[in-house]
């Protein structure tokens, strides 16, 4: 039996491309922090789709957290067929107010967590057919983004690493996609500081648009996958226009009115 690993699979975009996941038959490993609800979630899309949901909760930050993630699905035989890296977060503010232990465990996560998992399961792909690595970038991921600084620039590493790492496992028989959702209704900003500038956008993408997307472009085997119309608009803008004009443009979007107290 083969598996969809997904981490941050609790909630958001994680969440929602469990459920399309589910949809399409695959049995599943959900990761995440909260054990109940992805317990929750499993019994769920079990009862919905006879499909089997393992379930490990793990901090993946923690010290040997994904080594242990790796030593779980070798220990159980899982084999893991996809493996989709969602796990992440955002910070909101100046780079010099906001906590250096935040932005450090943010680069952890959205990028070195990643890449790290990329690693340690490439040799459990490449013993699959049709296995597939889907990393999760960001609109973000084409442009520079002050007061979002860290995160963007994370992002942008994502979507670079991934681009690479689709042509050296080519030959493997492993296809790489990296997932560029730009703005998507989910706890995730709420986390990030952003909710109040972000809710009043009009181009918010539902979570379960954007993971239908993502798995029908997976299924193609699509290199960089982003969902929506306008976003894919506001990816082609950033290729023509100044990066200065674009950066100053969003440096007036998002400019904190209050100054974030360092921890």
């Amino acid at each position: 039996m083969c598996y969809t690993l997904i981490t941050g699979a609790s909630r958001g975009i994680g969440e929602a491309l469990a459920r399309r996941c589910a949809l399409e038959g695959h049995h599943l490993i959900l990761v995440a922090r909260s054990r109940a609800r992805l317990e929750a979630l499993a019994l769920e899309l079990h009862q919905a789709y006879g499909i089997t949901v393992q379930v490990v909760a793990l901090d993946l930050l923690a010290p040997e957290a994904r080594m242990q993630l790796w030593s779980v699905c070798q220990e159980n035989r899982w084999r893991v067929r996809v493996l989709i890296n969602n796990a992440g977060f955002g910070l909101w503010g100046a780079h010099s107010d906001v906590a250096l232990a935040e932005q450090m465990d943010l680069m952890r996560l959205n990028a070195m967590v990643l890449v790290e998992l990329c690693h340690r399961f490439v040799p459990l792909l490449q013993n699959e057919q049709d296995s597939h690595i889907l990393n999760i970038g960001s609109i973000s991921s084409f442009q520079p983004v002050p007061y979002f600084s860290i995160y963007a620039a994370t992002k942008a590493f994502v979507l670079s690493f991934s681009r690479s790492l689709r042509v050296e496992l080519q030959p493997l028989g492993i296809g790489v996609s990296c997932l560029c959702p730009g703005f998507t209704q989910s706890e995730f900003f709420d986390k990030a500081g952003t909710a109040p500038l972000i809710s009043s956008s009009k181009f918010q993408l539902k979570a379960e648009v954007v993971a239908d997307v993502a798995v029908r472009a997976l299924n193609r085997n699509e290199a960089v996958i982003v969902p929506g119309f306008a976003f894919k608009v506001c990816t082609l803008l950033s290729r023509f226009l100044p990066v200065s004009l674009t950066t100053y443009v969003l440096s007036r979007f998002l400019k904190p009115d209050i100054k974030v107290e360092v921890a």
